[in-house]
């Protein structure tokens, strides 16, 4: 097959490539957009 060398078209979005392109998909651990700490927010931490 020749595909690569066609250029298609973006994928769909795969948790695997493009986690925040899916909803569904819970956000990496890496990637903190609502950091729910138990310890509480950081901007209270004494450290």
């Amino acid at each position: 097959m020749a595909d690569h060398t066609t250029p298609l078209p973006e994928p769909p979005a795969d948790p695997n490539r493009d986690p925040e392109g899916d909803p569904l998909t819970p956000p990496s651990p890496g990637h903190h957009d609502n950091p729910q700490q138990p310890e509480g927010p950081p901007s209270k931490d004494p450290v």
